[in-house]
């Protein structure tokens, strides 16, 4: 029997020796380790991706909330305006007098910032920015907004937590009525506007959520009719619709066959038998006739400083 050679190998270190099949599950070399390594690396990914998009969805949901919040704060700026116009809290106040039927001296060309004149606004000229665009609604020691409150005596919290950050504002122009209510349409420049039967007011309000960042600006038209313009519009639509078509003779009876109305007015539809009727305009209802959203204020506002 011949004796056991020792191997030997010109190589530094021993080479490895080849592994019989059936001991293959023992002679592993690592590829265990990269496929584990492998599917770790796929499964963080995956939590990772998961995090992000459960995290971006809170996000999302946080500040459409914060949003919400601050349009709903707007608008309880407008509502809050719309009372200081109608006098609620203090019909015989100093500051209710400004909004009677001729132009107040409360409202002045910048905005006042007096007791009873605050917020007040008389239109920019026409070749300046616009008042609500000029003046830094946002702007927490800004002297020209009203808070909500002030002159109406309503109350709302704000603070930390799911409170708004800061109370909402507004400002209040008054324009010149528009055409057809007794003055020419548009907007008086740097003066005041010209007296009209209703008096005519542009409410610019801002909220806050609860985050000051968060700022949305809603803007009105409303309407405040003369004291004197209801029974006024009642008795107009009744001598029109009593009146006869040329506008001359006594009106038509009312359970007659309408014979007199016509005999008198003979010569009126003899004049204007080819002439088109006119329709009666209506009247614009009072207060609140529309709104909007002035969603690029801030961008307005920094090209109106330039």
């Amino acid at each position: 029997m011949s004796a056991i050679v020792p191997y030997r190998h010109s190589h530094p270190y021993p080479r490895p020796r080849p592994c019989p099949r059936f001991f293959a599950y023992r002679c592993q070399r690592g590829v265990a380790l990269v496929c584990t390594l492998l599917l770790v690396l796929a499964a963080m990914l995956l939590g990772v991706s998961v995090a992000r998009t459960a995290f971006g969805s809170v996000a999302s949901a946080r500040q459409e909330r914060d949003r919400a919040l601050a349009h709903a704060m707007a608008q309880a700026a407008l509502r809050d305006a719309e009372a200081d116009v109608a006098a609620v809290g203090a019909p015989s106040s100093a500051r209710a007098a400004h909004f009677a039927a001729a132009p107040g001296s409360g409202f002045v060309a910048g905005c006042g910032r007096g007791a009873d004149d605050l917020g007040l606004c008389l239109p920019a000229a026409a070749d300046a920015p616009p008042v609500w665009q000029a003046i830094d609604l946002a702007a927490a020691d800004a002297p020209e907004p009203v808070p909500y409150g002030r002159f109406s005596g309503a109350a709302l919290a704000a603070g930390s937590g799911i409170l708004p950050a800061r109370l909402p504002a507004y400002l209040i122009e008054r324009l010149a009525p528009p055409a057809g209510a007794g003055t020419a349409a548009g907007v008086a420049a740097a003066g005041a506007p010209a007296a009209g039967p209703d008096s005519w007011y542009r409410i610019t309000a801002i909220g806050f959520g609860t985050r000051a960042t968060t700022q949305v600006v809603l803007q009105a038209l409303y309407r405040k009719p003369a004291p004197a313009a209801a029974s006024t519009d009642a008795a107009g639509h009744g001598a029109a619709s009593a009146a006869g078509p040329g506008g001359a003779g006594p009106p038509a009876a009312a359970d007659g066959d309408g014979s007199g109305g016509n005999a008198g007015g003979s010569g009126g539809d003899s004049g204007n038998a080819g002439a088109p009727q006119q329709q009666p305009i209506e009247p614009l209802p009072a207060g609140r006739i529309g709104w909007r959203e002035i969603a690029n204020w801030p961008a307005l506002h920094a090209r109106a400083q330039q």
